[in-house]
């Protein structure tokens, strides 16, 4: 009955270690708040790109380190559930240590790119 009961601890304690939040690094978080998910996210800038083709759902988060610089000109795009793609275009300082957010969602069958504005 002891070891019944340490087993289930221990199953348990592996359970909640696998569904924990890691922490999100990089300087450029795009956040869904959409309930559908989206795929492909591209981020294009001068000289590079980064992408993910993972999908992302309602309240998860794409991270991407972009290089440091000021007036960094740059285009997010995604793949909405339904096969469109979604683009914008920002411009952003990443120096300092700057995080830039940014969130997709959608309203009425329109998906918006657009800053994310942070607690």
């Amino acid at each position: 009955m002891k070891k019944m009961f340490w087993i289930c601890g221990l199953l348990l304690l592996l359970t909640a270690c696998g569904q924990r939040e890691e922490a999100v690094e990089g300087n450029l978080i795009l956040t869904n708040y959409a309930a559908g998910s989206i795929s492909h996210v591209t981020v294009e800038y001068d000289g590079g790109s980064a992408s993910s083709e993972e999908a992302v759902s309602d309240t998860q988060l794409c991270a991407f380190t972009l290089p440091e610089g000021e007036d960094r000109a740059y285009t997010v795009s995604f793949e909405t559930a339904e096969g469109n793609t979604v683009s914008g275009n920002f411009t952003d300082d990443f120096t300092g240590g700057n995080t830039v957010y940014l969130r997709a969602d959608q309203e009425d069958g329109v998906w918006r790119l657009e800053y994310d504005e942070v607690s």
